[in-house]
C-alpha cells in the first residue's frame, strides 16, 4: 500500500525561469557575423550600459533553462561574439556550452573589490569568470571600474579596462513635484548606496524633499518629507530624476555609475562620491561635482549647496565630459569585440 501512495505522489515540477526578451525582435533580424549582448532584465544599471554600448541584446533572468535553444539560435544567426553582461545566473554553464559549440563568448564584469569583499556571491562571481578566462572559454574580460582591470592584470589574470558607454536619454516629460527644494536620492537603500546618509543631508537642505525609490525603515527619519515613489519602470525613472532640482549619488563603492550622468543628460546637476573616474580627469568639475566625506550628512549638504549654485556650468561641463569620453568608451566596446 505505502508503495503505491508513493507512486502516485506527484513529481514536481521543474519550473523554468521567464522566457528571453530579444531587443532585435526576432532571431530573423540579426546580421551573420553580429555581437550579441546578454544581461539580467532587472539589473536596472548593468541592463542601461548594455543597451547603451549598441549592440543586440538577449535579457535573460537565469540561463540555465534556455542554454540550449539559445546556443542553437545564436549558431544558426551565425553570430560572432556573445559578451556577457554582469553574469546573470546559470551564466557560467551557458558560457562552456557555447564554447563548447563554437561560440567566442567574453565576459563584463560591473562590481569593485569593495562589493567583492562584503558581498560572497560578487566574490565568487569573479572567481568563475577568471577561472573561465584561464582555461580559455571566455576569450576575454573587461572590467569598468578604472584602476581594477590594471590590479586584476598584475596578478596575471587577463582582463582589461572597459569603461561603459554613456545612457541612452532621450526626450523626457518633466513633473510637478511642488515647491521647494526637490532633490532625488534614487539609489536602492542597501548598504553601499549610503541612502540613509544623503537623506540626512537633504534634512540639513532649506525647504528641501526628498524622493526616493524606496524608503529606509529609520525610524528617526519620519520628521522629514520624503516622498516614496517605489520602483518605476525605467522611462518614468528617467523622468522623475529630471524633475527634481537636484540629485544626490553619494554611494559607498561605484564602478562606473549611470544614474549620475542620466541626471546631467537630463539637465538636473548631480552630486557624487568620489569612488568612480566619472569626471575625474576635468579636476574643476570633479571638485564641484563630488564630495569626498561620503559619510558625512553636513558635508554632503554643504557640497549639494555649492553644487547648486553653479548648476549651469557644472551642467555644460558634465555633458560636454559624458560626450568626449562616451566615444573613447566606443572605441574601447569595438576593440574589445573586434576579435
Amino acid at each position: 500500500m505505502l508503495a503505491r501512495l508513493r507512486r502516485r505522489r506527484p513529481v514536481p515540477q521543474e519550473i523554468q525561469s521567464e522566457p528571453p526578451v530579444l531587443s532585435f525582435g526576432s532571431w530573423a533580424g540579426l546580421d551573420a557575423g553580429s555581437v550579441v549582448q546578454v544581461c539580467h532584465p532587472r539589473w536596472r544599471g548593468v541592463r542601461t550600459v548594455t543597451y547603451a554600448f549598441g549592440d543586440p541584446v538577449i535579457e535573460c533572468s537565469d540561463m540555465a533553462g534556455w542554454t540550449d535553444a539559445l546556443i542553437r539560435r545564436l549558431s544558426e544567426a551565425g553570430v560572432r561574439v556573445v559578451v556577457i553582461q554582469g553574469w546573470p545566473p546559470g551564466s557560467g554553464d551557458f558560457a562552456r556550452a557555447a564554447r563548447s559549440a563554437g561560440l567566442n563568448v567574453k565576459c563584463v564584469l560591473h562590481s569593485s573589490p569593495a562589493q567583492h569583499g562584503a558581498d560572497p556571491v560578487e566574490a565568487l562571481v569573479a572567481d568563475e569568470v577568471l577561472d573561465l578566462a584561464r582555461t580559455g572559454v571566455l576569450s576575454a574580460v573587461g572590467m569598468v571600474k578604472a584602476g581594477v582591470a590594471e590590479a586584476f592584470a598584475s596578478l596575471g589574470h587577463p582582463v582589461i579596462h572597459l569603461p561603459n558607454r554613456a545612457p541612452i536619454v532621450g526626450d523626457l516629460r518633466r513633473q510637478e513635484l511642488g515647491p521647494g527644494l526637490q532633490v532625488g536620492v534614487f539609489a536602492e537603500p542597501f548598504w553601499r548606496k549610503n541612502v540613509t546618509t544623503q537623506l540626512l543631508a537633504v534634512g540639513l537642505l532649506d525647504e528641501a524633499s526628498a524622493h526616493v525609490m524606496t524608503r529606509p525603515s529609520n525610524r528617526y527619519l519620519d520628521g522629514m518629507r520624503i516622498i516614496e515613489h517605489g520602483e518605476l519602470p525605467y522611462d518614468e525613472f528617467l523622468s522623475l530624476q529630471a524633475s527634481v532640482d537636484l540629485n544626490l549619488y553619494v554611494t559607498l563603492s561605484e564602478c562606473h555609475p549611470s544614474t549620475p550622468q542620466e541626471s546631467y543628460l537630463a539637465g538636473v546637476p548631480c552630486l557624487m562620491s568620489r569612488t568612480s573616474s566619472v569626471f575625474r580627469s576635468d579636476e574643476d568639475l570633479w571638485e564641484l561635482t563630488t564630495v569626498d566625506e561620503a559619510d558625512n550628512p553636513q558635508a554632503i549638504a554643504q557640497a549639494a549647496r555649492h553644487l547648486l549654485e553653479e548648476k549651469d556650468e557644472a551642467i555644460r561641463r558634465a555633458r560636454d565630459w559624458i560626450f568626449y569620453n562616451d566615444q573613447i568608451a566606443a572605441e574601447a566596446w569595438e576593440a574589445f569585440t573586434a576579435s
